[in-house]
């Protein structure tokens, strides 16, 4: 795979030989004893953050968590976005947010709509093209929380938001010394391509089984929506995607609504802000081929690293994430 050379940059990220699989990575990062030793390592910071009612715009409303650094007063804080059917709880998340915080960097997990609970928030169901109130919900964190530089990271889904984020903020009154980006979704075709092969099945299964009970949850709150029959027999992202996109989104057909979020081409070509990507050539879901579509911005750094998974990382058993000290290294550097 050629990627220009002015994109590359190089990684000392090697795990131990047992954690070399993809799929250890990847599961190993979001469940199993990692999430039950992370979120009770977590727990004196979930009994300290502040829940935060964020204005979207137009009347949406998100939702974020605070924490403040114990150690001293900071003078950085960084935003963190979750991947797709994540949320602010995500062990990732917490995981991140503990080593900054722990390195006297206030913390801001934000929720995208619809998820961490937030379904009653607003009526319309959450898509990936909603850049909008995100950056309006970043401006207004800026606005109430008041830092000499801000840091905004985002995984997955997460990170492609971030990027577009820092590509469409430049008339806004929002202010970014970094963005890092971890396994960005960089065109939501090829991942949904990969995802729909039948050896990766396991993937497939667990996003479907992801959205279909964030869907049930919005029925839940919001009973005239009527797709709940429909839903429950689909069984595919495939037969998801086109039967709930055209319905709900406003986009004709799933070609037209992938080509709206992507981060391929010359989307990036202009960022508020140094971005910093990272990609995993194993990662089974976001295709590590789609960095060759990236802008050839001198603010766009890509490392693509031999091992990872997707939004894994690990770095030994004790469950220690490389990504988490390399946005410190990235913040500390900046």
């Amino acid at each position: 795979m050629k990627m220009p050379s002015n994109h590359l940059e190089s990684s000392d990220y090697l795990p131990p030989f047992g954690l070399r699989n993809t799929h250890v990575q990847t599961i190993m990062s979001s469940v199993g004893p990692r999430r039950v030793m992370v979120a009770k390592r977590f727990k004196p910071y979930a009994n300290a953050q502040q829940k935060w009612a964020l204005d979207g715009g137009e009347g949406v409303r998100l939702e974020g968590y605070f924490n403040q650094a114990v150690k001293r007063q900071s003078s950085q804080m960084a935003i963190l976005i979750h991947g797709w059917e994540g949320s602010h709880n995500s062990s990732y998340m917490q995981s991140m947010a503990m080593l900054l915080l722990e390195n006297g960097i206030d913390v801001f997990r934000l929720n995208l709509r619809d998820h961490g609970d937030t379904h009653q928030l607003n009526k319309g169901i959450f898509n990936s093209t909603m850049i909008g109130e995100v950056v309006n919900a970043v401006e207004d964190i800026q606005s109430s929380l008041v830092y000499p530089k801000y840091h905004l990271c985002g995984f997955s889904l997460g990170g492609n938001f971030g990027l577009r984020l820092a590509a469409s903020a430049h008339d806004r009154s929002i202010s970014l010394a970094t963005v890092s980006a971890f396994c960005p979704a960089i065109h939501a075709a090829q991942s949904n391509t990969v995802l729909n092969k039948r050896s990766n099945w396991l993937y497939g299964r667990y996003f479907v089984h992801k959205w279909k009970r964030s869907l049930r949850k919005k029925i839940e709150h919001w009973p005239d929506y009527d797709f709940g029959p429909e839903m429950e027999s689909l069984k595919t992202l495939d037969q998801l995607n086109d039967a709930l996109i055209p319905k709900y989104t406003g986009f004709g057909n799933v070609d037209d609504y992938f080509d709206a979020y992507a981060i391929s081409g010359s989307v990036l070509d202009s960022t508020i802000a140094p971005c910093y990507l990272h990609f995993a050539a194993d990662d089974r879901i976001i295709p590590v081929e789609g960095v060759n579509q990236l802008s050839k911005n001198p603010n766009i750094h890509i490392m693509v690293t031999k091992f990872g998974g997707h939004c894994g990382y690990m770095s030994n058993w004790r469950g220690e994430s490389w990504q988490d000290q390399r946005v410190l290294e990235i913040i500390q550097q900046s």
